[in-house]
């Protein structure tokens, strides 16, 4: 779920900025995890942190030693304490924050503060690389200049990190269970590990790994709450029969047996239900209208080749940067545009690239469009790409990207003025905002709600308001074996995707209606809930397409909706 955004990085130093991009992102190899106080100020940091160190534990047990964190981070996304994704970083003030991964504490970070705590009662931030060696030992070997790949018990001094820019030093010894970052021959960044976690694979070796998603017992659930990969075996639902519909699930979460599921709580049933992107798009589809013979492409994680809901449909892939085959996010924004059972364009081409947003460096995703635009270039005038889905917010007041965040922008007019439509989540740019299916009645489009479910928003002029969910998307951690997610709530993220595929419908009828203008018809022929919000109707989309008439809307206008109908504090 998008909330509130943060910006991270202001005031360091780039390469303390390439440390916070890097703390941002997590780690490939076995989590790590320790301790932080809630404000430098504490007099009993060491004691604190050492704790957690030693202890590791749950979310509750960080709070329970630190107290409530800032603000939770993973991706481009901050989350609520009650919408967790699988793997986030919870932020304290004073350069502290808790790594933790299916809900438990992996690594404690130091970076940058509390200056007052010391390591094995020595080491502390700003310590000098003598004092380092002093505590941690003599490397078995040393390496200067170059890339950074972050073996262990290996010194590295002024290499570049992977995929990038600038320099820093590194030494990571699993058996003392830390890690250091330096700066200039001083400690910027300490890195604690857990104590019941062993030591970490060099990257090289991590990156040929299988991710696999552990299976682990809970023991209460609420509703929103995100059980992927939970053992609810032993819990007792039968007389919350509403709970099921709201959480976040996969095929790996285990649930009790029937007796104790509420009477036709089906989590299968649910999961199959929220394949159907709703609203009439199946009606659509039943009559031919599925995007078939239009290229859309995505800007997004990596994603492997060969699930069945995109599998032969993938024109072109390219990596410009991510070197992974897998994620979470980018199966889902893929199956939710042109999945053959959960998409709104199962027949449309499309073009995948991937770009690493855990880097906070726009240039990546700057890198991904120009490549769009140039492919585009060369394909003939009936198989151009029409629209690009960008479910992330590479610019603008909200983003959490901290590096080259201007380039989005220039690269966002090349691509419109080389006729690409470019939907993403920006504040300035975009015009999407989410509003969640009533699950009891998905056709029906007066039932949809802006916002989430418990946390709706009102709506705004200006916006076009389109389903997050329910719904299912792919889901691949491991080659090969092909799966599903159910989220009960969904976020910005699975808008993009779905306007992308129903805009590829219209174009598949009128492949002559020009960006802007197809871009109108989505709000004209919007279901108007009140004043202030529209949300997408994709049969009188269709509708409108077919009815277009260049005279009505010619190419240049640049508004969806008419000028006169949004006051001047509500434009975008």
């Amino acid at each position: 779920m998008r909330t509130k955004a943060v910006r991270f990085g202001t005031g360091l130093t780039p390469t303390m900025r390439v440390v916070v991009a890097i703390l941002l992102v997590g780690w490939a190899g076995p989590a790590w995890g320790g301790p932080q106080a809630a404000t430098p100020e504490s007099s009993d940091i060491t004691t604190r942190i050492n704790e957690l160190a030693a202890e590791g534990g749950s979310l509750q047990d960080v709070i329970r030693v630190l107290g409530e964190p800032q603000s939770y981070v993973w991706s481009d996304q901050t989350f609520t304490k009650d919408n967790l994704p699988d793997r986030y970083i919870a932020f304290y003030t004073g350069g502290l924050s808790v790594f933790m991964a299916f809900g438990k504490v992996r690594e404690v970070r130091l970076h940058g503060g509390p200056t007052e705590y010391r390591f094995a009662g020595k080491l502390a931030i700003g310590s000098s690389l003598e004092e380092v060696l002093a505590v941690l030992g003599e490397p078995g070997k040393t390496v200067t200049g170059g890339e950074l790949t972050y073996e262990d018990n290996v010194l590295y001094r002024d290499c570049t990190p992977r995929g990038g820019t600038g320099t820093l030093s590194y030494y990571a010894r699993p058996d003392k269970r830390v890690r250091v970052f330096m700066e200039d021959d001083r400690v910027t960044a300490l890195l604690l590990a857990c104590d019941d976690l062993g030591p970490r694979r060099p990257r090289a070796t991590a990156k040929a790994v299988q991710p696999v998603q552990p299976v682990e017992p809970v023991e209460s659930v609420k509703e929103y709450d995100d059980v992927r990969g939970k053992d609810l075996g032993k819990m007792d639902f039968r007389w919350r029969g509403n709970l099921l519909a709201t959480l976040t699930f996969n095929q790996a979460t285990v649930w009790p047996p029937e007796p104790h599921m509420p009477l036709g709580g089906d989590p299968a049933k649910l999961m199959e239900a929220a394949k159907n992107p709703g609203l009439g798009v199946r009606d659509l589809h039943a009559q031919g209208i599925t995007g078939k013979g239009v290229c859309v492409a995505i800007i997004d994680q990596p994603l492997y080749l060969d699930h069945p809901e995109f599998a032969g449909k993938i024109a072109a892939y390219h990596d410009v940067g991510c070197r992974s085959e897998w994620s979470m996010h980018g199966p889902a924004v893929a199956s939710l545009l042109v999945g053959s059972s959960c998409g709104t364009a199962p027949e449309a081409t499309l073009y995948h690239v991937a770009a690493p947003s855990w880097t906070k460096d726009t240039a990546y995703q700057a890198q991904a469009l120009d490549w769009i635009v140039e492919q585009n270039a060369k394909l003939p005038a009936d198989r151009k790409i029409r629209v690009v889905s960008v479910s992330a917010s590479p610019s603008g007041p909200t983003t959490l990207f901290t590096k080259n965040t201007e380039m989005w922008d220039a690269a966002c007019k090349r691509a419109e003025k080389a006729g690409l439509l470019v939907l993403d989540c920006t504040q300035h740019h975009g015009f999407i905002s989410r509003c969640w299916l009533d699950p009891n009645d998905p056709e029906n489009v007066s039932k949809c709600t802006p916002g989430a479910p418990g946390n709706p928003q009102p709506g705004r002029l200006g916006q076009l308001f389109v389903p997050s969910c329910p719904r299912t998307t792919a889901e691949e951690r491991q080659k090969g074996q092909c799966k599903y997610i159910y989220w009960g709530r969904g976020g910005l993220s699975w808008t993009i995707p779905y306007c992308a595929g129903v805009l590829a419908m219209g174009w598949q009828l009128r492949p002559e209606i020009p960006p802007e203008a197809m871009r109108g018809l989505l709000f004209k022929s919007a279901y108007v809930k009140d004043r202030n919000t529209r949300i997408i109707n994709p049969p009188e989309f269709i509708r409108a397409v077919r009815e277009w008439r260049s005279p009505r809307f010619p190419a240049t206008q640049t508004r969806a909706t008419e000028p006169s109908e949004i006051p001047p504090e509500d434009r975008p």
